[in-house]
């Protein structure tokens, strides 16, 4: 049975981290760290003012998930259900069959073991919760940071794409995909 993020019963608890939907009024607190350049670095969407970033936000609300510690958000995240490839007479059945995960941490929460805590809950969730068969994850080759978090969390590199990706530096950067299968995942949770 597949749910949608909406049909979860949140806030969710990992040991250190409370996990809830974002919120559109979430924007503004990771607004002074999300603008940082070490942050931006490695994600997709630069956004220059407050109100370009609250525009963007609102525009992910649909598979945001963010992560708080001590009351205050500490990471946040992307748990987006897609469509698996198939054959057309196949695409009901392939219809949110897959996720894509991300995630942006906090500069001061980094270095803590956070991001790696809250990817395996959206990992939870993906396979758990949404009840998806397959989970992705995707960096640029240099995000050193984030293919160690997939790594721990048990996801596979399965695909390494050579200057794919025009990064904001003017260089063409490699970016890597990961994944794991349900079956897998829980495999690895029993065993």
């Amino acid at each position: 049975m597949t749910r949608t993020l909406d049909e979860l019963d949140w806030p969710l608890r990992t040991d250190r981290l409370v996990l809830r939907r974002g919120r559109s009024e979430d924007a503004a607190q990771v607004w002074p760290w999300y603008g940082l350049p070490e942050v931006q670095e490695w994600t997709t969407t630069l956004s220059a003012t407050l109100e370009e970033h609250q525009q963007w936000w609102d525009r992910t609300l649909d598979s945001c998930v963010v992560g708080l510690q001590g009351g205050r958000i500490v990471v946040t995240g992307k748990l987006e259900r897609q469509d698996a490839w198939s054959q057309a007479d196949m695409r009901e059945q392939a219809a949110g069959q897959k996720a894509e995960l991300g995630w942006v941490l906090a500069p001061s929460a980094q270095g803590q073991g956070l991001g790696t805590e809250f990817a395996a809950a959206l990992l939870d969730i993906a396979v758990d919760g949404l009840g998806v068969h397959r989970v992705e994850a995707s960096c640029f080759a240099e995000n050193l940071a984030s293919r160690r978090v997939m790594e721990k969390i048990g996801l596979r590199l399965e695909g390494v794409f050579r200057e794919e990706s025009l990064h904001r530096s003017g260089r063409w950067l490699d970016g890597m995909t990961y994944a794991i299968l349900a079956n897998e995942h829980r495999a690895q949770q029993s065993g």
